[in-house]
């Protein structure tokens, strides 16, 4: 018996001494870019690993796909780095939505990016790539210089749209300049015209702004009357309007103190005219009805931007206020 526990023992500690020598093993023929990550003024590096799950071409795929994501954070973090505070009304969450344009927009930037390495034990696979800082920034001048002509295209055309009094129109390419821009917006997106230097987002943004706080409202009628029990259907309209002129298609927004409406929100026709909706009497004489320039309804219409529908959308409220009394 005591000779079975000995071999026991023996048996234990020899297998131990064979891991732990394997182990050594293992360690030892790892790559040197696994011990330590490696610094280069000439190229961004991303590593990935994954559990080997799966088949051989699924987990190396599931290692290129993690170690792509690590390059892209890569830069990410290097742009971050460089990033220069944008000042707006809002700055906080401006530059959070900046940051996370910059996020995404680093994905697209990894043209070109190289297969260096791989290795692999028995649990995981590891892939290691990288992306030459060169071409990396050569490819972001290429895309910052087609997005700064996109934009001054949209701000040129809603301009003329301005121009033509076609107010919401322009807004929309106000913002479709800003959303060309915004992979951008940490660095400086100017163009020289005639010698003049034109910041691309600060015109398109005061473009946007000047127009939105023009915005008003005018009510046809400063008081509707109707009779107790019936509900009001008054022939009465509001006006959208921009200084003198008319505003089509803008969204309006009701409130009445009476309850809920059916249509609480309308857009002005071609004539900038909004109907007034139906009104139902709710057991008082006196109600409020308040009728404002719905700018979040604004933004969503003109852009899905959302720097853009920030801009509209902080804007003070328009709105004027009609008395409704049932005699």
């Amino acid at each position: 018996m005591r000779l079975l526990y000995f071999l026991l023992i023996i048996g234990l500690f020899t297998g131990c001494q064979s891991k732990k020598k394997q182990a050594e093993i293992i360690e030892m023929s790892k790559p040197g870019w696994l011990k330590s990550r490696p610094v280069s003024e000439n190229y961004f590096y991303g590593i990935g690993i994954t559990p080997k799950v799966g088949g051989s071409q699924y987990y190396t795929n599931r290692a290129k796909d993690k170690a792509l994501a690590d390059l892209a954070q890569q830069i990410n973090t290097r742009v971050k780095s460089e990033t220069s505070f944008i000042k707006t009304e809002n700055n906080q969450g401006v530059y959070e939505y900046i940051q996370s344009r910059i996020n995404a927009t680093s994905n697209e930037f990894l043209e070109g990016y190289e297969f260096v390495d791989s290795w692999e034990d028995e649990s995981n696979m590891y892939a290691f790539y990288q992306l030459s800082k060169s071409e990396f920034y050569t490819l972001k001048e290429e895309r910052k210089n087609k997005a700064i002509e996109l934009a001054w295209l949209k701000i040129g055309q809603a301009n003329e749209q301005e121009n033509s009094y076609n107010y919401v129109e322009a807004i929309e390419l106000f913002g479709s300049a800003i959303d060309a821009l915004s992979g951008f917006l940490n660095e400086e997106t100017s163009k020289i015209c005639n010698g003049e230097k034109i910041d691309l987002y600060e015109t398109s943004k005061n473009g946007i702004l000047e127009i939105v706080k023009l915005l008003s409202i005018k009510c046809s009628e400063v008081e509707l009357i109707g009779q107790k029990g019936s509900a009001i259907n008054s022939d009465a309209y509001l006006s959208a309007n921009l200084l003198d002129k008319i505003v089509t298609g803008l969204p309006i927004k009701f409130t009445y103190s009476g309850g809920y409406i059916i249509n609480e929100t309308m857009e002005s026709d071609s004539n900038g005219k909004v109907p007034i909706p139906t009104l139902k009497y709710n057991k008082k004489d006196t109600e409020v009805l308040t009728v404002e320039v719905d700018f979040v309804n604004l933004a969503r219409k003109v852009s899905k931007n959302l720097l853009v529908r920030q801009l509209i959308e902080n804007q003070k409220k328009q709105s004027c206020l009609i008395d409704i009394r049932f005699k």
